[in-house]
């Protein structure tokens, strides 16, 4: 019983000793609370100075109620999706940022992926100018593509359209890229089909092709190859953390409405 005393005496010692020390730790969160000063309460709700930042109280009182109020009608339900959607951007934004951190020390692209691509691209280098004739009516764009069609000169065909009133415009479309899958492989003078416009009719008619030069490409070509690769990365992760993961993929085709 003697050598059972000292240690009952340590117990109750170390016992009492943490008891005060979690006593001073609650009354020090306390203190921390009570320090912050209370400038107005909203649906018992404190708003504390410190937290107003310069903000009028006024605004900061309008917007407790503001919330209060969007409680009431819901909207915290309504705004779940696109809280979840904004989490989902920030996770994958941080594994993405993750990824390129971890990914090792990139070659630098050579001289000969940069033409490889230049060369497989070529479509994309070139700038192209157009005439265009725009009409609002249908059956009128249908008779202006058909003598264009046959190589009659578009501003012909305006002049002649004009005199009978008819409304419609010609333009000088210089040096853009907007068109140009519609003219790859085609020869100057070539006319395209019938564009369809919001409730305007474009008719073009290739005038010129310009090149653009492998040295003015380079620097984008390699930005778009650095790009690729990256992306590649990211695809090459999530291959592995799916099949690490057994996480399943179900593609769904969607048939393309007509």
């Amino acid at each position: 019983m003697k050598k059972l005393f000292p240690l009952l005496v340590l117990t109750i010692l170390f016992a009492a000793g943490c008891e005060r020390f979690e006593k001073k730790q609650a009354t020090t969160s306390t203190q921390e609370i009570t320090q912050k000063k209370v400038v107005a309460r909203v649906n018992g709700r404190p708003i504390y100075e410190e937290d107003l930042k310069g903000k009028p109280l006024q605004t900061a009182i309008d917007y407790e109620i503001l919330y209060e109020a969007g409680l009431k009608q819901g909207l915290d339900k309504k705004v779940e999706q696109a809280v979840e959607d904004y989490k989902k951007r920030i996770i994958v934004t941080t594994m993405q940022n993750e990824i390129m951190t971890n990914l090792p020390k990139e070659k630098a692209i050579s001289e000969a992926e940069i033409e490889e691509y230049y060369n497989q691209n070529e479509s994309k280098y070139k700038i192209m100018s157009f005439k265009e004739i725009i009409v609002e009516d249908k059956n009128l764009a249908d008779e202006i593509h058909k003598r264009a069609a046959n190589g009659e000169d578009f501003e012909k065909i305006a002049s002649d359209l004009a005199t009978a009133g008819t409304n419609l415009e010609v333009k000088d479309l210089r040096l853009n890229r907007k068109y140009n899958d519609r003219f790859i492989g085609k020869e100057i003078d070539s006319v395209s089909e019938i564009i369809e416009e919001g409730n305007r009719f474009v008719i073009l008619k290739l005038t010129e092709v310009k090149d653009i030069p492998l040295a003015k490409a380079k620097h984008a070509i390699k930005y778009t190859i650095a790009a690729k690769k990256r992306a590649q990365a990211v695809n090459d992760f999530a291959e592995k953390a799916k099949n690490e993961n057994n996480i399943k993929v179900e593609i769904i085709e969607v048939e393309e409405s007509k």
